[in-house]
Protein backbone atom coordinates (compact mmCIF):
# COMPACT_ATOMS: atom_id res chain seq x y z
CA UNK A 1 0.00 0.00 0.00
CA UNK A 2 1.25 3.40 -0.92
CA UNK A 3 1.99 5.83 1.53
CA UNK A 4 -0.40 8.32 3.13
CA UNK A 5 0.08 11.53 1.85
CA UNK A 6 0.98 14.06 5.19
CA UNK A 7 -0.64 17.17 5.04
CA UNK A 8 -0.02 20.06 7.66
CA UNK A 9 -3.02 22.79 7.29
CA UNK A 10 -1.82 26.02 8.54
CA UNK A 11 -4.40 28.70 9.91
CA UNK A 12 -4.10 32.13 11.23
CA UNK A 13 -6.67 30.82 14.00
CA UNK A 14 -9.68 28.52 14.68
CA UNK A 15 -12.87 31.01 15.44
CA UNK A 16 -15.66 30.72 13.82
CA UNK A 17 -15.23 32.03 9.96
CA UNK A 18 -15.42 31.39 6.98
CA UNK A 19 -11.63 30.19 5.75
CA UNK A 20 -12.20 28.39 9.18
CA UNK A 21 -15.19 26.04 8.00
CA UNK A 22 -13.73 25.38 4.89
CA UNK A 23 -10.82 23.56 6.64
CA UNK A 24 -13.09 22.12 9.09
CA UNK A 25 -14.91 20.51 6.16
CA UNK A 26 -11.76 19.62 4.71
CA UNK A 27 -10.65 17.79 6.93
CA UNK A 28 -13.46 15.88 8.30
CA UNK A 29 -14.05 14.81 4.61
CA UNK A 30 -10.84 13.85 3.99
CA UNK A 31 -10.24 10.29 2.43
CA UNK A 32 -8.57 8.69 5.96
CA UNK A 33 -7.08 5.89 4.05
CA UNK A 34 -5.43 7.95 1.67
CA UNK A 35 -3.86 11.11 3.98
CA UNK A 36 -3.02 12.15 7.10
CA UNK A 37 -4.16 15.53 8.28
CA UNK A 38 -2.75 17.93 10.70
CA UNK A 39 -4.29 21.37 11.55
CA UNK A 40 -1.86 23.97 12.95
CA UNK A 41 -3.50 27.47 14.31
CA UNK A 42 -0.82 30.44 15.06
CA UNK A 43 -3.17 31.67 17.89
CA UNK A 44 -4.25 29.34 20.46
CA UNK A 45 -6.73 27.04 19.35
CA UNK A 46 -10.76 27.97 19.30
CA UNK A 47 -14.36 26.77 18.98
CA UNK A 48 -13.61 25.42 15.28
CA UNK A 49 -10.38 23.70 16.38
CA UNK A 50 -12.22 22.17 19.08
CA UNK A 51 -14.37 20.26 16.97
CA UNK A 52 -12.08 19.13 15.09
CA UNK A 53 -9.92 17.62 17.48
CA UNK A 54 -13.24 15.79 19.23
CA UNK A 55 -13.64 13.88 15.71
CA UNK A 56 -10.04 12.54 16.49
CA UNK A 57 -8.02 14.69 14.03
CA UNK A 58 -4.71 16.31 15.30
CA UNK A 59 -4.52 19.98 16.31
CA UNK A 60 -1.97 22.26 17.59
CA UNK A 61 -1.10 25.78 18.18
CA UNK A 62 2.02 27.53 17.43
CA UNK A 63 0.87 29.32 20.85
CA UNK A 64 1.06 32.88 19.54
CA UNK A 65 -1.29 35.87 21.33
CA UNK A 66 -0.09 38.02 18.65
CA UNK A 67 0.24 37.01 15.29
CA UNK A 68 3.70 38.67 14.69
CA UNK A 69 5.59 36.66 17.68
CA UNK A 70 8.71 35.78 16.17
CA UNK A 71 9.07 32.75 17.95
CA UNK A 72 6.51 31.67 15.91
CA UNK A 73 8.33 31.24 12.72
CA UNK A 74 10.61 28.85 14.86
CA UNK A 75 8.09 27.20 16.08
CA UNK A 76 6.74 26.33 13.01
CA UNK A 77 10.01 25.69 11.42
CA UNK A 78 10.98 22.89 14.41
CA UNK A 79 7.30 21.16 13.56
CA UNK A 80 7.63 20.91 9.69
CA UNK A 81 11.20 19.53 10.59
CA UNK A 82 9.85 17.21 12.81
CA UNK A 83 6.33 16.11 10.68
CA UNK A 84 8.11 16.06 7.47
CA UNK A 85 4.85 16.92 5.48
CA UNK A 86 4.45 15.97 1.82
CA UNK A 87 2.21 19.51 1.48
CA UNK A 88 1.67 22.76 3.90
CA UNK A 89 -1.82 24.04 2.75
CA UNK A 90 -1.86 27.61 3.96
CA UNK A 91 -5.10 29.93 5.02
CA UNK A 92 -5.64 33.61 5.43
CA UNK A 93 -2.75 36.68 5.03
CA UNK A 94 -0.59 35.71 8.25
CA UNK A 95 -0.53 31.81 7.65
CA UNK A 96 0.36 32.05 4.16
CA UNK A 97 3.34 34.41 4.68
CA UNK A 98 4.27 32.22 7.40
CA UNK A 99 4.36 29.14 5.28
CA UNK A 100 5.79 29.95 2.20
CA UNK A 101 8.85 31.33 4.27
CA UNK A 102 9.04 28.43 6.77
CA UNK A 103 7.91 25.76 4.22
CA UNK A 104 10.30 27.00 2.01
CA UNK A 105 13.17 26.41 4.51
CA UNK A 106 11.98 23.40 5.57
CA UNK A 107 12.11 22.06 2.28
CA UNK A 108 8.47 21.03 2.24
CA UNK A 109 7.74 19.59 -1.45
CA UNK A 110 4.31 21.19 -2.02
CA UNK A 111 2.79 24.44 -0.62
CA UNK A 112 -0.43 25.30 -1.44
CA UNK A 113 -1.94 29.24 -0.47
CA UNK A 114 -5.77 29.74 -0.08
CA UNK A 115 -6.86 33.55 -0.76
CA UNK A 116 -10.57 33.61 0.72
CA UNK A 117 -11.11 37.35 -0.65
CA UNK A 118 -9.90 39.90 -2.82
CA UNK A 119 -9.66 42.61 -0.07
CA UNK A 120 -6.68 41.96 1.66
CA UNK A 121 -6.36 45.49 3.85
CA UNK A 122 -3.98 47.56 0.99
CA UNK A 123 -1.47 47.02 -1.73
CA UNK A 124 1.51 46.58 0.87
CA UNK A 125 -0.12 43.18 1.53
CA UNK A 126 -0.40 42.00 -2.20
CA UNK A 127 3.00 43.31 -2.32
CA UNK A 128 3.92 40.52 0.25
CA UNK A 129 2.05 37.65 -1.83
CA UNK A 130 3.42 38.86 -4.90
CA UNK A 131 7.15 38.51 -3.33
CA UNK A 132 6.63 35.66 -1.83
CA UNK A 133 4.81 33.43 -4.65
CA UNK A 134 7.87 31.85 -5.75
CA UNK A 135 7.91 29.84 -2.70
CA UNK A 136 4.05 28.55 -3.56
CA UNK A 137 3.42 25.72 -5.70
CA UNK A 138 -0.53 26.54 -6.29
CA UNK A 139 -2.38 28.87 -5.10
CA UNK A 140 -6.37 28.50 -4.63
CA UNK A 141 -9.35 31.27 -4.19
CA UNK A 142 -12.66 30.71 -3.93
CA UNK A 143 -14.28 33.29 -7.07
CA UNK A 144 -13.54 34.00 -10.46
CA UNK A 145 -13.73 37.92 -9.71
CA UNK A 146 -10.99 37.66 -7.27
CA UNK A 147 -9.01 35.02 -9.14
CA UNK A 148 -9.15 37.87 -12.04
CA UNK A 149 -8.28 41.25 -9.80
CA UNK A 150 -5.25 38.82 -8.10
CA UNK A 151 -3.73 38.66 -11.94
CA UNK A 152 -4.86 42.23 -12.76
CA UNK A 153 -2.88 43.27 -9.68
CA UNK A 154 -0.12 41.35 -10.22
CA UNK A 155 -0.36 39.40 -6.63
CA UNK A 156 -0.10 35.50 -9.06
CA UNK A 157 0.56 34.67 -12.44
CA UNK A 158 -2.75 33.11 -13.85
CA UNK A 159 -1.22 29.56 -14.41
CA UNK A 160 -0.28 29.36 -10.64
CA UNK A 161 -3.96 30.24 -9.96
CA UNK A 162 -7.10 27.66 -9.24
CA UNK A 163 -10.40 28.77 -8.16
CA UNK A 164 -12.03 26.22 -6.23
CA UNK A 165 -15.44 27.38 -5.02
CA UNK A 166 -16.58 26.52 -1.47
CA UNK A 167 -18.54 23.14 -0.90
CA UNK A 168 -21.66 22.03 0.58
CA UNK A 169 -23.22 19.02 1.66
CA UNK A 170 -26.86 20.18 1.85
CA UNK A 171 -27.76 16.82 2.79
CA UNK A 172 -26.65 18.36 5.86
CA UNK A 173 -29.30 20.39 6.64
CA UNK A 174 -32.28 17.90 5.31
CA UNK A 175 -33.82 17.27 8.80
CA UNK A 176 -34.19 20.74 9.33
CA UNK A 177 -35.48 21.98 6.04
CA UNK A 178 -38.34 19.11 6.61
CA UNK A 179 -39.20 20.63 10.04
CA UNK A 180 -42.24 23.32 10.18
CA UNK A 181 -41.14 26.83 9.93
CA UNK A 182 -43.94 28.37 11.90
CA UNK A 183 -43.03 25.56 14.95
CA UNK A 184 -39.65 26.57 14.39
CA UNK A 185 -40.43 30.38 14.87
CA UNK A 186 -42.41 29.50 17.68
CA UNK A 187 -39.78 27.51 19.59
CA UNK A 188 -37.43 30.46 18.67
CA UNK A 189 -39.82 33.04 20.63
CA UNK A 190 -40.32 34.78 17.29
CA UNK A 191 -43.46 36.59 17.13
CA UNK A 192 -46.32 35.37 15.18
CA UNK A 193 -47.22 37.35 11.31
CA UNK A 194 -43.85 39.32 11.81
CA UNK A 195 -41.57 39.44 9.01
CA UNK A 196 -38.27 37.89 10.35
CA UNK A 197 -34.62 38.87 8.87
CA UNK A 198 -31.40 36.79 9.53
CA UNK A 199 -27.76 37.82 8.87
CA UNK A 200 -25.02 35.14 10.61
CA UNK A 201 -21.76 36.73 10.88
CA UNK A 202 -18.63 38.32 12.61
CA UNK A 203 -19.15 41.53 13.85
CA UNK A 204 -16.91 42.85 12.20
CA UNK A 205 -16.46 46.03 9.16
CA UNK A 206 -16.77 43.39 5.97
CA UNK A 207 -20.46 42.46 6.85
CA UNK A 208 -22.10 45.93 6.45
CA UNK A 209 -24.10 46.08 9.90
CA UNK A 210 -24.03 49.34 10.37
CA UNK A 211 -25.84 49.68 6.86
CA UNK A 212 -28.21 46.85 7.51
CA UNK A 213 -29.79 48.83 10.89
CA UNK A 214 -30.02 51.62 8.86
CA UNK A 215 -32.25 49.78 6.49
CA UNK A 216 -33.82 48.22 9.31
CA UNK A 217 -35.00 51.97 10.06
CA UNK A 218 -36.52 51.83 6.48
CA UNK A 219 -38.46 48.97 6.93
CA UNK A 220 -39.95 49.90 9.52
CA UNK A 221 -41.75 52.44 8.08
CA UNK A 222 -43.94 49.90 5.47
CA UNK A 223 -43.38 47.12 7.96
CA UNK A 224 -43.90 48.38 11.89
CA UNK A 225 -43.46 44.58 13.29
CA UNK A 226 -40.03 44.00 11.29
CA UNK A 227 -37.57 41.84 12.90
CA UNK A 228 -34.12 41.34 12.67
CA UNK A 229 -31.89 38.75 14.14
CA UNK A 230 -27.73 39.14 13.98
CA UNK A 231 -26.20 35.95 14.96
CA UNK A 232 -22.39 36.09 15.33
CA UNK A 233 -19.81 37.65 18.00
CA UNK A 234 -16.79 40.29 17.53
CA UNK A 235 -15.48 43.54 18.01
CA UNK A 236 -18.29 45.91 16.90
CA UNK A 237 -21.05 44.51 19.59
CA UNK A 238 -20.74 47.63 21.14
CA UNK A 239 -21.31 49.73 18.34
CA UNK A 240 -23.50 48.15 16.98
CA UNK A 241 -25.68 47.83 20.37
CA UNK A 242 -25.16 52.18 20.17
CA UNK A 243 -26.38 52.53 16.98
CA UNK A 244 -29.63 50.03 17.64
CA UNK A 245 -30.63 52.42 20.49
CA UNK A 246 -29.64 55.70 18.99
CA UNK A 247 -32.38 54.94 15.99
CA UNK A 248 -34.87 53.30 18.20
CA UNK A 249 -34.49 49.78 17.24
CA UNK A 250 -34.38 47.72 20.11
CA UNK A 251 -37.62 46.05 19.46
CA UNK A 252 -36.98 45.49 15.95
CA UNK A 253 -33.20 44.05 16.11
CA UNK A 254 -31.67 41.25 18.44
CA UNK A 255 -27.79 40.65 18.77
CA UNK A 256 -27.82 37.15 19.95
CA UNK A 257 -24.25 36.45 19.49
CA UNK A 258 -22.75 33.12 18.19
CA UNK A 259 -25.19 30.09 18.13
CA UNK A 260 -24.55 26.01 17.61
CA UNK A 261 -27.87 25.98 15.96
CA UNK A 262 -27.89 28.25 12.77
CA UNK A 263 -29.74 26.30 10.40
CA UNK A 264 -33.00 26.57 12.88
CA UNK A 265 -32.51 30.54 12.71
CA UNK A 266 -31.85 30.23 8.70
CA UNK A 267 -35.00 27.70 8.57
CA UNK A 268 -37.24 29.93 9.69
CA UNK A 269 -36.52 33.24 8.39
CA UNK A 270 -38.41 34.85 5.62
CA UNK A 271 -35.43 36.19 4.34
CA UNK A 272 -31.57 35.57 4.85
CA UNK A 273 -29.68 39.03 4.40
CA UNK A 274 -26.25 39.44 3.80
CA UNK A 275 -25.02 42.94 3.50
CA UNK A 276 -21.20 42.38 3.27
CA UNK A 277 -19.19 45.52 1.77
CA UNK A 278 -16.65 43.05 0.63
CA UNK A 279 -16.55 38.84 0.58
CA UNK A 280 -14.93 35.82 -1.20
CA UNK A 281 -17.48 32.69 -1.43
CA UNK A 282 -19.81 32.70 1.43
CA UNK A 283 -20.61 29.92 2.96
CA UNK A 284 -23.58 30.79 5.10
CA UNK A 285 -25.00 31.98 1.61
CA UNK A 286 -25.18 28.37 0.53
CA UNK A 287 -26.44 27.49 4.08
CA UNK A 288 -29.31 30.08 3.99
CA UNK A 289 -30.19 28.60 0.59
CA UNK A 290 -30.00 24.99 1.33
CA UNK A 291 -32.10 25.85 4.50
CA UNK A 292 -34.95 27.16 2.48
CA UNK A 293 -34.41 30.85 3.27
CA UNK A 294 -34.49 33.33 -0.01
CA UNK A 295 -31.52 35.39 0.45
CA UNK A 296 -31.01 39.31 -0.24
CA UNK A 297 -27.58 39.98 -0.59
CA UNK A 298 -25.07 42.57 -1.71
CA UNK A 299 -23.75 42.16 -5.37
CA UNK A 300 -19.81 41.18 -3.89
CA UNK A 301 -16.97 39.27 -4.11
CA UNK A 302 -17.95 35.64 -4.86
CA UNK A 303 -21.66 36.25 -4.42
CA UNK A 304 -23.02 36.75 -8.06
CA UNK A 305 -21.15 33.69 -8.50
CA UNK A 306 -23.93 31.98 -6.28
CA UNK A 307 -26.92 34.07 -6.85
CA UNK A 308 -28.57 34.37 -10.12
CA UNK A 309 -30.42 37.78 -9.34
CA UNK A 310 -34.28 37.40 -9.65
CA UNK A 311 -33.46 33.51 -10.26
CA UNK A 312 -32.02 31.60 -7.20
CA UNK A 313 -31.91 34.74 -4.67
CA UNK A 314 -31.74 38.70 -5.01
CA UNK A 315 -28.55 41.14 -5.30
CA UNK A 316 -28.02 44.37 -4.24
CA UNK A 317 -25.66 47.30 -4.13
CA UNK A 318 -23.47 47.54 -1.29
CA UNK A 319 -23.30 50.52 1.02
CA UNK A 320 -26.64 51.60 0.22
CA UNK A 321 -29.14 51.16 3.04
CA UNK A 322 -31.89 52.41 1.07
CA UNK A 323 -31.42 49.96 -2.05
CA UNK A 324 -30.91 47.17 0.45
CA UNK A 325 -34.58 48.48 2.20
CA UNK A 326 -36.34 48.54 -0.88
CA UNK A 327 -35.32 45.14 -2.17
CA UNK A 328 -36.26 43.13 1.16
CA UNK A 329 -39.40 45.28 1.44
CA UNK A 330 -39.48 43.99 -2.48
CA UNK A 331 -38.91 40.12 -1.36
CA UNK A 332 -41.04 40.12 1.76
CA UNK A 333 -43.95 40.75 -0.77
CA UNK A 334 -43.00 37.58 -2.91
CA UNK A 335 -46.46 35.19 -3.21
CA UNK A 336 -45.66 31.48 -1.69
CA UNK A 337 -45.48 30.29 -5.11
CA UNK A 338 -43.20 32.63 -6.10
CA UNK A 339 -41.03 32.27 -3.17
CA UNK A 340 -41.07 28.11 -3.81
CA UNK A 341 -39.95 28.63 -7.16
CA UNK A 342 -37.03 31.16 -5.80
CA UNK A 343 -35.84 28.39 -2.97
CA UNK A 344 -35.94 25.57 -5.09
CA UNK A 345 -33.86 26.84 -8.03
CA UNK A 346 -31.38 27.46 -5.22
CA UNK A 347 -31.25 24.55 -3.74
CA UNK A 348 -30.91 22.78 -7.32
CA UNK A 349 -27.97 25.35 -7.99
CA UNK A 350 -26.00 24.25 -5.10
CA UNK A 351 -26.14 20.47 -5.65
CA UNK A 352 -25.05 20.72 -9.05
CA UNK A 353 -22.31 23.51 -8.86
CA UNK A 354 -21.31 23.78 -4.89
CA UNK A 355 -21.56 20.26 -4.17
CA UNK A 356 -19.14 18.94 -1.43
CA UNK A 357 -17.97 15.98 -3.10
CA UNK A 358 -16.57 18.38 -6.06
CA UNK A 359 -14.82 20.43 -3.51
CA UNK A 360 -12.87 17.50 -2.09
CA UNK A 361 -11.99 16.16 -5.40
CA UNK A 362 -10.02 19.33 -6.41
CA UNK A 363 -8.56 19.85 -3.29
CA UNK A 364 -7.34 15.92 -3.17
CA UNK A 365 -6.06 16.15 -6.86
CA UNK A 366 -3.70 19.07 -5.47
CA UNK A 367 -2.32 17.01 -2.26
CA UNK A 368 -1.59 14.07 -4.98
CA UNK A 369 0.24 16.40 -7.34
CA UNK A 370 3.60 16.52 -7.52
CA UNK A 371 4.83 20.23 -8.46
Amino acid sequence: MDKKIKIVYLITGLKTGGAETVLARLVSNLDKERFTPIVVSIIPIAEIGIKIKQQGIRVESLGAYSKFNPLVFLRLFILLKKERPDVLHCFLFHAILLGRLAGRISSVPTIISSIRTENFGGRMREKLLALTDAFSSVTTIVSQKAADKMVRNGVVPSEKLKVIYNGFDPEGVAQVRKTNREQLRADLKIEPGSPLLVAVGRLDEAKGYPVLIEAIGEIKKVHPSVQLLILGSGEMLERLTIEINNRVLDENIRLLGRKENVYEYLRCADIFVLASLWEGHPNVVLEAMACGAPVVATNVGGVPEIILDGETGFLVESNNARALADKIIQVSALTDEARKTIVDRAYKKIENNFSLGEMMEEYEQLYERRW
